[in-house]
């Protein structure tokens, strides 16, 4: 792991592990140095300039030498102010993206002024002088999530659980509460921290979930019908299996009340050649064959034309990648889009090599079963790492494409998008069928379901709640992991989506990271330099590759 000295940016990659609390000793000291240092001398220069500004009445010459030394002064502690700040955010970022995972530093979130506690900001100290019980509780909880990390290094995360359950009642509570806070600070972009205290937030309370009996017996239950057993972590892997094998339920009881559109028989693609490609589902034999055909019928109708190819020359960076999903416009609640772009390449020898990036698009809907395959249904089942429509239409997409198995494929997506890249490049079906060599993703939740040996290049906002929906940290031999910090940045207009997780968003830091990228010697760049130029010499691409976009419109075959 390198941070940048010079932007607001870490990068992580490869294999590495992550001393919590170090971080959190030096986060603590940095911070108690910067409020006992800083602070007090820009008081006393403060105080200075004024008695400089009175001393100009009688000595004007004299006191404006001293006037601008001293504004001179003030200008320098800014600027160190600032670098101190920088510091501390990448500090604090880290130990709370990893906090979890490394299972070790639970007793720093009683600690003021530590990553893990309290913020020395007059916000979070206001909240302890008018709530005198919050220091005890932040202690309290403290100590028993201190007794699960020690749990779950023992292999017995449940313990505590059955030990006090009254205790454990309230602290699942309160990370409960945690997580929906830093989910509303996201929302209403009111904290630059919150993805990375998210992540940290949901990681405890899914342990908190894991760790019922009931649930576990529950989850166990369901191993045969695809929900994971990662019962002795953070991962939401398990809780998202559950709600996915409960959405065909609930997608079905929407549609019994006029709402929604029922259970789903498979998805129907269709590009811009007018060709349909069906997919039907394991439901689908459960209806009968007229039904099924008269449904597939009314879905295909139902389908508007996939836009036309479209086209450009030389090499696509990653940032141009999600560049191309933010420019498809074919997705909503009731269909979906899939672009798969065809890269050509003349090499100086005359000899042509072809090559693939496939773009998924995020979430058009929020809702549970949507005609249009990206929705929240396909949320839980990704996070779960099951199977969906989605994946079938990507892999129906591909086969219209005409990808031939030698040829190198990349997958790349934003938010859900990265969730369907992740899963088709682990996908062993998937990996027999295509030579995969690269997957990109931005503001995706991927740590549970990333390949273990092919690339990836994880692009992550750290104000963005979504990439820590799995509860846990990206990180991996074959993963490069980079985080930004900007919280300032306005949302595209038109894009619904808090600024933290808009994608032009993400397409504009990404650019402006790999511009500074070729240009750096620093560790944490260089790592990403090398990490983009591995995917440009997987994929063949040069100066002179020319590119076709195909586009593919997307529909579920429903039950209304």
């Amino acid at each position: 792991m390198a941070f940048d000295p010079n932007r607001h940016v870490s990068v992580s990659s490869g294999s590495f592990s992550v001393d919590v609390n170090e971080l959190c000793a030096m986060h603590t000291l940095v911070t108690y140095e910067e409020n006992l240092s800083i602070g007090p001398a820009r008081l006393a220069l403060n105080a200075a300039l004024a008695e400089a500004d009175l001393a100009s009445i009688f000595a004007p010459e004299t006191a404006a030498g001293l006037i601008g030394a001293i504004s001179a002064a003030l200008s320098a502690l800014d600027a160190l102010e600032s670098s101190v700040d920088d510091l501390r955010w990448k500090i604090q970022d880290a130990a709370l993206t990893y906090a979890d995972a490394e299972a070790g530093a639970s007793l720093w979130e009683a600690v003021p002024g530590s990553p893990l506690g309290t913020q020395l900001s007059w916000r979070s100290l206001g909240a302890f002088a008018l709530f005198p019980g919050g220091a005890l509780a932040t202690g309290g909880v403290a100590l028993y999530h201190g007794a699960q990390d020690a749990s779950v290094r023992a292999g017995v995360p449940w313990l505590p659980a059955v030990l006090m359950p009254g205790l454990s009642a309230l602290v699942a509570e309160k990370d409960l509460r945690n997580t929906a806070i830093d989910g509303v600070s996201f929302a209403l972009h009111g904290d630059e921290e919150s993805g990375a205290l998210f992540q940290r937030d949901l990681g405890r309370f899914a342990l908190d979930v894991n760790s019922m009996p009931a649930f576990r017996g529950v989850a166990q239950s369901l191993a045969g019908q695809g929900v994971s057993q990662d019962l002795n972590s953070t991962s939401t892997q398990p809780a998202s299996g559950i709600a996915a094998l409960a959405a065909p339920w609930v997608a079905a009881l929407y549609n019994r009340f006029g709402c929604g559109h029922g259970a789903s028989y498979g998805v129907a693609v269709r590009g811009t050649d007018g060709k349909a490609r069906v997919h039907h589902s394991e439901a689908a034999a459960h209806i009968p064959s007229g039904t099924l055909d008269a449904r597939t019928q009314s879905a295909l109708a139902a389908m508007p034309d996939a836009a036309p190819d479209t086209h450009y020359e030389g090499v696509a960076t990653s940032a141009d990648t999600i560049e191309h999903i933010v420019d498809m416009h074919g997705g909503d609640a009731d269909n979906g889009e899939i672009a798969i772009e065809e890269h050509v390449t003349v090499g100086e020898d005359g000899t042509t090599t072809r090559s693939w990036t496939v773009d998924i698009r995020g979430t058009q809907s929020f809702a549970i079963g949507q005609s249009g395959p990206q929705d929240m249904t396909t949320n839980l089942q990704g996070v779960a790492g099951m199977a969906s429509d989605q994946l079938d239409a990507i892999m129906e997409a591909m086969e219209a494409a005409g990808i031939p198995p030698e040829e190198a494929v990349e997958f790349a997506g934003h938010s859900q998008g990265g969730i369907m890249a992740a899963q088709l490049a682990a996908d062993p079906a998937v990996r027999a069928r295509y030579n995969v060599v690269s997957v990109v993703t931005a503001g995706s939740p991927t740590a549970t379901v990333a390949p273990s040996d092919v690339p990836v290049l994880s692009y992550e906002n750290s104000g963005d709640i979504v990439p820590g929906l799995d509860g846990n940290a990206t990180r991996g031999d074959n993963v490069t992991t980079v985080r930004f910090h900007d919280y300032e940045a306005a949302a595209h207009p038109e894009d619904p989506v808090p600024s933290s997780h808009s994608a032009p968003l993400y397409v504009d830091e990404i650019r402006s990271t790999l511009d500074a990228a070729r240009a750096s010697s620093d560790p944490g760049l260089s790592a990403l330099a090398a990490a983009e130029a591995r995917r440009t010499q997987a994929l063949g691409l040069t100066q002179d590759t020319q590119t076709t976009i195909h586009h593919y419109q997307t529909r579920r075959i429903t039950q209304g």
